[in-house]
């Protein structure tokens, strides 16, 4: 029975280790005029009554299709693609826009909590010779144990994620197991179906290139390139990187800000403008120019090149 209590024990640290570090996130929507809706994402319905505010715990995916279908039929439906962020709650309002339609934009986030739980999260005792835990995240976890009592959890969640896969056989006289954790990196890739490009919120201009970089990959690039000694390796370094990815407004600006002369900098901003995503977001590049001259002559270079 010590022994059984011991394994119980020892599973259950493990399974508290592998799950909280898989990247919950969450989203809300409330009606800034109190219209009571529903919720549909990827096409699954998320509340079966209509409300004023619904919050949706325990996502996993980086996006999703969102549908807001108000109870009051003549109010139109609003469709959009919404992005979450991990270990974050994200906050969207149904607001009127100029025009006096009901749109969706985001409102705020916050931090979840360190030892956050999903509601949606399901938990169920079995009672068997033969347990097989399965579960999905960033993290592989096998575990292979020899028992010959009862004990064991299925751990479920509507969103999927580490698979876990584990035997249970309790003998009086030994106990052995057997358990193997290989952590992964965990890797954040946005999708979005029936298109080929990333969609970028609230952004409904020309695009000049198709995926951008993600985060991780961008700030070790960025690290890469404000390792180089030199101005020219810096150049050399962040036209190899802007050459093989396509970047945002915003990433771009960040690579021409580590520039320390205004000549390298605007060389820089020239040749990435092929390579940017938003590029009626480009603008904004404008802040890391010290003179007018250099803003004129990007201008024109753009112009020559549109």
């Amino acid at each position: 029975m010590k022994k059984t209590i011991l394994i119980t024990a020892i599973l259950f640290g493990i399974f508290t280790n592998a799950f909280s570090q898989i990247p919950y996130s969450s989203l809300s929507f409330f009606s800034e005029d109190g219209y009571p809706f529903t919720v549909i994402m990827n096409g699954l319905k998320k509340n079966s009554v209509a409300r004023t505010n619904v919050k949706i715990d325990g996502l996993t995916n980086t996006n999703y299709k969102v549908k807001i279908i108000f109870e009051d039929k003549t109010i139109p439906n609003i469709d959009k693609n919404i992005y979450t962020k991990p270990a974050m709650e994200v906050t969207y309002r149904i607001k009127k826009d100029k025009k006096g339609r009901n749109v969706l934009r985001y409102y705020s986030e916050a931090p979840l909590p360190y030892d956050y739980v999903p509601e949606e999260q399901v938990y169920q005792n079995y009672v068997t010779d033969n347990v097989i835990v399965t579960h999905e995240n960033n993290t592989g976890i096998q575990i292979d144990m020899n028992v010959n009592e009862t004990g064991g959890n299925l751990i479920q969640t509507d969103d999927g994620g580490v698979s876990l896969n584990t035997n249970i056989n309790v003998n009086d006289a030994d106990v052995n197991y057997d358990a193997n954790v290989n952590e992964s990196e965990t890797h954040y890739v946005v999708t979005e179906e029936n298109t080929d490009h990333y969609v970028m919120q609230d952004y409904e201009g020309r695009i000049g290139c198709p995926w951008p970089m993600n985060r991780q990959n961008f700030q070790r690039a960025k690290q890469t390139i404000t390792n180089a000694d030199f101005s020219d390796d810096k150049q050399t370094i962040a036209k190899q990187i802007v050459n093989s990815n396509c970047l945002t407004a915003q990433q771009v600006k960040e690579i021409t800000g580590l520039f320390d002369f205004e000549k390298d900098k605007l060389e820089f901003a020239k040749f990435a403008y092929t390579h940017t995503y938003d590029i009626e977001n480009y603008f904004i590049i404008n802040d890391v120019f010290d003179f007018s001259s250099s803003i004129k002559e990007l201008n024109d270079y753009i112009n020559s090149v549109r």
